[in-house]
């Protein structure tokens, strides 16, 4: 990540799994500093013992919920008083719970949306130190293909690629410089499939595989 080095980061989710790889990746290419959103601090506890020691002077956790959007805005806030600049935003945060779909479709879509809105529209034109400057967004494999057992998480994550296509124009992006991406991991070990039932893990996996079948015959 050449174009991390000395900017500061802001990523939600971070504090664990993907995103807190993302966070480590961005430490190790120098950035100035990276402010990680969660709203677990148990995540946070598990994962400081970790960055503390060789980083601490370069990380800052904020304790927030994505999908309420005065809590995402005062951890922009903070981020920025922390460390005078804003360079790269990862939103990341997501959760995986079918039966609390509605939570789910809050925290995987809407704080993804209201993040790209702060960082487009407020923070990085504001706060950044360099011309260009990034968003980075995490929807998934099944943002691009769908299993029947993860149909609201599907969903989700199709609607983080359609808001990314719609809003990622030339246009705006030579109007403001801000580039944004949008990364569709596949199964990945993390506190995300942690905290499923066993019997559910092996339905998706059996139709992740199906899809890979299909992909690559």
């Amino acid at each position: 990540m050449v174009f991390a080095e000395n900017k500061v980061a802001l990523v939600t989710g971070g504090a664990s799994g993907i995103g807190l790889a993302i966070v480590k990746k961005l430490l190790e290419s120098n950035v100035k500093g990276v402010g990680i959103v969660d709203f677990s601090e148990v995540n946070w506890n598990n994962a400081k013992s970790s960055l503390s020691q060789k980083y601490g002077n370069n990380i800052y956790f904020v304790k927030a919920d994505v999908s309420n959007k005065e809590e995402l805005k005062n951890a922009f806030e903070k981020i920025v008083e922390k460390f005078k600049n804003l360079d790269i935003v990862v939103n990341n945060a997501g959760i995986l719970d079918e039966d609390n779909w509605q939570k789910m479709v809050a925290i995987n879509l809407n704080g993804v949306i209201q993040g790209t809105y702060f960082a487009l529209n407020e923070y990085l034109p504001k706060y950044r130190s360099a011309e260009e400057t990034v968003i980075i967004n995490t929807a998934s494999i099944l943002g691009i293909n769908t299993v029947p057992s993860l149909s609201v998480y599907s969903a989700t994550k199709h609607g983080v690629i359609g808001f990314a296509k719609s809003i990622s124009t030339q246009e705006i992006f030579k109007k403001s410089n801000i580039r944004l991406i949008t990364i569709c991991p596949g199964w990945i070990e993390s506190n995300i499939l942690h905290k499923q039932e066993k019997d559910v893990l092996d339905i998706v996996a059996k139709e992740l595989y199906a899809i890979c079948e299909k992909v690559v015959p």
